[in-house]
């Protein structure tokens, strides 16, 4: 078996990800994993593609449109002789699996959190039933996902010698008649401190004080999304797949249960602190330390402590 690995490039902080889900995929299925890696060609060229390692195709492409992406992939995949790609999480990655797959006629499947063989066959996890229920598939050796794995705190591994192959333009979408820029994507600000907040803070006015304090002390604050899909957050605060990817020295997740799409968004911290009631928690699998307790006997003398790192 031979997977492409297709990452959109916009920053660099998405190739480190894609780096550890890259040697997890390698390591897990034992197989040779070559990227692709698309993207206007301004983005492009500030990444640092040598820390993916091994064969890296580049994809220079104008459209946002999905199928013509899809189409130069198709061509490149028959052309090295990939048998299956898995997509990187992102805002286009289940569109442009699907499609792969329509053009490649092998079973696809989107929003994967595991991927793993056993003995000669190849099984994927995700959440079904309206993200309650998990549930594992058998996949035929040819096959296209979008993935949403959440890959912990994995050894970092030299990556191997790169050799960086550029690939012909995809060129506009059919149908795009104009393209009009509103605004250039702005670098968000780093913080050392990430404060992210879940489920587990049992009121609003408890989230608000938890926002105000890393405000004042200049942290970064996020939460997960159920929290802002009950009203309780902005929508711009969510953190994970659906929201903002940080890369803090020390992320205090406070009340987060660990599910793989808000893991995404906090993996490539330094050190993960997590404060729960819950020792059985996923998040205390993934995170560096944990506080088992309830979060009000935790945060007032764990936030005067962090205060020495105010900026």
């Amino acid at each position: 078996m031979k997977i492409l690995f297709i990452i959109h490039g916009i920053h660099n902080q998405i190739l480190e990800m894609a780096r550890k889900k890259k040697q997890a995929l390698s390591a897990k299925l034992g197989c040779t994993v070559d990227s692709c890696i698309y993207g206007e060609e301004k983005e492009l060229e500030h990444l640092n593609l040598a820390v993916l390692g091994g064969k890296i195709y580049i994809l220079p492409s104008d459209s946002s449109g999905t199928e013509v992406i899809a189409r130069s992939l198709h061509e490149l995949m028959k052309e090295t002789k990939s048998t299956a790609a898995v997509v990187a999480d992102g805002e286009q990655s289940g569109e442009l699996a699907v499609g792969l797959a329509r053009l490649l006629e092998v079973p696809c499947a989107v929003a994967v959190t595991k991927l793993w063989m056993d003995g000669e066959s190849v099984f994927c996890q995700k959440m079904v039933y309206n993200n309650m229920v998990c549930a594992d598939y058998r996949l035929p050796l040819n096959f296209v996902i979008s993935e949403r794995f959440a890959v912990g705190n994995l050894a970092n591994k030299q990556p191997e010698p790169s050799k960086i192959i550029e690939l012909e333009p995809c060129g506009p979408s059919d149908y795009f008649l104009n393209s009009i820029t509103l605004g250039e994507r702005k670098e968000r600000k780093a913080s050392p401190i990430l404060i992210a907040a879940g489920m587990g803070i049992q009121t609003k006015e408890e989230i608000v004080k938890i926002r105000e304090y890393a405000k004042c002390c200049g942290f970064s604050f996020g939460v997960s999304r159920p929290v802002a899909m009950r009203g309780w957050a902005d929508i711009s605060e969510i953190i994970g797949v659906s929201g903002e990817i940080y890369a803090p020295e020390l992320t205090v997740a406070i009340g987060i249960s660990g599910a793989a799409a808000f893991m995404a968004g906090i993996e490539q911290s330094r050190y993960i602190l997590a404060v729960n009631s819950n020792p059985d928690a996923v998040i205390a699998e993934l995170s560096d330390a944990m506080i088992v307790d309830e979060y009000q006997n935790v945060l007032p003398e764990l936030f005067e402590y962090l205060k020495q790192w105010k900026r």
